[in-house]
């Protein structure tokens, strides 16, 4: 009789190396052309890492969260950053944050601290909401030059994650845009996946509104249904359902 062996099962080797996957899902994306943006795919450990930067807020977190499905969010760890580098010096950029944060009467400025580190503005401190939280957070991406936010404040009032929370603030983002006229938009959103819908009357207001949304933190994607029709803002208003 043929003696058991104690030779452990080898496992197939893997077709394709860990960045090799990533960078292959990231080619086959329609929304941007990965071959031509300054950034780099690499792993340590198992985990996944991204260096570099893109031109849109929204390319960012599209690629981010192709990397989050194939490896999911413990392994991705990205320094992504938006826009090219030294755009304006990083003290102008902690000034002008401070200034935005004052002139919103919403936020108590007073306890939140700003820095900056180039181009990516970090904010710490407290404010009472999550509300508060997530506009204070979505501010400085209005700021020319701002190229990340890290958002590390901390909240007095936790409330649960929802989508109505995260509505509630993409809609309070749009009524401080004035290129936006949030009564003429629906906002709904499914496990962060957030919808806009209405009529704007030019490109200007629907590519707003859909930043409006993708700087708040908490969306994983936005589906832009705005259409444009000239005199669209006088088409009606919207009600919120």
């Amino acid at each position: 009789m043929r003696k058991p062996t104690n030779r452990a099962t080898a496992r197939a080797p893997r077709a394709m190396s860990l960045v090799q996957e990533v960078t292959s899902a990231l080619a086959a994306d329609p929304r941007f052309d990965y071959q031509t943006l300054p950034m780099q795919v690499v792993e340590h450990d198992g985990h996944v890492g991204l260096v570099g930067w893109v031109p849109e807020l929204r390319q960012k977190k599209w690629i981010e969260q192709v990397v989050m499905d194939l490896v999911g969010p413990a392994n991705l760890e990205s320094c992504l950053v938006v826009g090219p580098p030294h755009q304006r010096p990083d003290d102008e950029l902690v000034r002008a944050v401070q200034d935005s944060l004052m002139e919103d009467r919403s936020i108590d400025s007073t306890s939140i601290q700003v820095a900056c580190v180039n181009g990516v503005v970090r904010l710490s401190g407290i404010v009472d909401t999550v509300l508060h939280r997530r506009l204070a957070a979505a501010l400085p991406w209005w700021i020319p030059g701002v190229r990340g936010v890290v958002d590390a404040l901390a909240v007095i009032y936790p409330e649960p994650e929802n989508d109505e929370l995260l509505v509630e603030a993409i809609q309070t983002v749009m009524e401080k845009d004035p290129l936006v006229d949030r009564t003429e938009l629906l906002v709904l959103s499914h496990s962060g996946i957030v919808t806009l819908l209405g009529t704007v009357g030019g490109d200007d207001a629907r590519s707003a509104a859909e930043n409006d949304a993708w700087v708040v933190e908490g969306v994983r994607d936005v589906v832009n249904q705005i259409e444009v029709a000239p005199g669209g803002a006088h088409l009606g208003h919207i009600d919120a359902i």
